[in-house]
């Protein structure tokens, strides 16, 4: 480790870790911006390691690789925008309208329709009935959108009042899991069955013969670990999951796929087996590949007649879709797809690979200098890292590293869990893994199906030792 923290430094994290330790009780150093004041007080300068997710200032303003993309990405964002008042008046007299309201809602879901056919290979159309295609207010709701067609394909099918029960491959991302408790429906939270904590058809296969599975949510590119599944791992674990329960529905998280360099091999499977089409929920945004997180457009996306009923009831019935100005903005940057203009497509198509290449670089830097500074607290078996020598990425912004014995140690010492513990050593703050392996609100209503299981147990203790860090879905570097 090239430099060690200094008492004066520890002593002042520890305040920030005590302050914070109530308000974020299931990930404890997870100090998002609203601590920034807090943390000056304390007298905090480096808060950009402190908060683990890293601004601006940790790239070079010109990056060689790429020194025009800070440019053509603030255009890109800049224009979309100013063409709100050109779109309003073709979308709709009320420029607050929702959803099926509008008048250009069918023009947003064709250019989103044309978008992901370019760059993955699959269509989607919604000429005939029921639509494939559907906008919504984000990737958060379109995934509650999904599990909402779960369960009324359940109510449909068996009639006998029960909550559907999904599956969810951990580590997994927390908002899908709240969502379920907060829903009432019931979880069923798979363990992996290798150290890189990849989903598998062999954990797929030591699912009690008595379970009940509705459904199953899973990331091609795992959102807390950063991972991408390989698309004939994917496709094995997907086939395990159909021949045990032919009736499920498989919601896929794709909101990074369209970042990767590889974007159609990885759904590749997906034309090869029927049973896809009428299995498969496919949700997306624009939030990671044209870096809009706070637009909130998000998309729904599958050919399944058996889960459009609580699709479409859900779209009709309740202000889902982005608003009108909303639309205005998802048109400008989606509407080279719609008119076919080739030159435009692939310039915009290039640029989401090169905002995905800027994440990258961010996260090999910060990993590179983690290790360089800090390396006697980390471990020398990185399994979670796909490359843990070069930190080539593979597939999104976070990181998960495990903690050595060392800073195991120290952090007893403290009296703290190891990720504090290295946060204290070093400065550098992620969110302990385990938050990503339970959910203590499955477990308060009595939603966790497999909450005895004692192997599920003892991955979630293991857990404790890993921190995920995050590289930031920041705006491109700054002059």
């Amino acid at each position: 480790m090239a430099r060690n923290s200094t008492g004066n430094e520890q002593e002042v994290r520890m305040q920030v870790y005590e302050s914070y330790k109530e308000t974020f009780a299931s990930a404890p150093i997870r100090l998002m911006s609203r601590t920034a004041s807090r943390m000056q007080a304390l007298g905090y300068a480096d808060m950009a390691s402190a908060i683990g997710d890293v601004d601006w200032r940790t790239v070079p303003p010109d990056l060689p690789e790429d020194p025009t993309l800070r440019q053509d990405w603030g255009e890109l964002l800049t224009d979309a925008f100013q063409s709100i008042p050109a779109w309003l008046p073709q979308l709709a007299a009320h420029p607050m309208g929702y959803n099926l309201d509008s008048v250009g809602y069918p023009a947003v879901t064709r250019a989103w329709s044309a978008m992901w056919e370019r760059q993955t290979g699959i269509a989607f159309s919604n000429d005939g009935l029921p639509p494939q295609t559907y906008i919504f207010h984000g990737g958060n709701q379109a995934v509650s959108v999904a599990f909402t067609s779960v369960a009324e394909a359940r109510r449909e099918r068996m009639l006998d009042g029960k909550p559907p029960t999904i599956l969810v491959p951990i580590p997994t991302f927390t908002c899908p899991m709240d969502q379920l408790a907060l829903a009432g429906m019931r979880a069923y939270l798979l363990s992996p069955k290798s150290t890189d904590l990849d989903p598998s058809p062999e954990a797929i296969a030591e699912i009690p013969d008595n379970t009940e599975i509705d459904g199953i949510y899973l990331m091609p590119i795992n959102n807390p670990t950063g991972r991408t599944t390989s698309p004939q791992q994917l496709a094995a674990t997907l086939h395990a999951v159909l021949d045990r329960w032919p009736e499920a529905g498989i919601i896929l998280d794709a909101v990074y796929v369209r970042l990767h360099p590889d974007q159609k091999d990885m759904l590749s499977w997906y034309n090869e087996d029927p049973r896809f089409a009428e299995s498969v929920i496919i949700v997306d945004s624009l939030s990671k590949s044209h870096g809009v997180t706070g637009l909130r457009a998000g998309a729904l996306m599958t050919r399944s007649e058996r889960f459009a009923a609580g699709i479409n009831r859900y779209s009709q019935n309740v202000l889902a879709g982005p608003s009108n100005a909303v639309q205005a903005v998802i048109m400008s940057m989606l509407a080279p797809f719609l008119t076919g203009d080739e030159d435009l497509i692939d310039t915009r198509v290039r640029l989401q690979h090169r905002i995905g290449a800027h994440l990258q670089r961010r996260r090999q830097l910060l990993l590179r200098q983690i290790f360089d500074r800090h390396g006697e607290l980390l471990d020398d078996h990185q399994p979670v890292l796909p490359d843990a020598e070069s930190f080539d990425w593979d597939g999104s912004m976070y990181g998960i590293v495990r903690l050595s014995d060392k800073c195991v140690e120290f952090a007893e010492q403290q009296g703290v869990p190891p990720t504090v513990g290295f946060y204290l050593a070093t400065g550098v703050a992620g969110v302990p893994l385990s938050g990503f392996c339970q959910n203590p609100n499955l477990i308060r209503h009595g939603l966790l199906v497999n909450q005895d299981d004692e192997e599920l147990a003892d991955f979630q203790r293991r857990t404790e030792r890993y921190v995920r860090l995050s590289f930031g879905m920041t705006p491109p570097p700054r002059g």
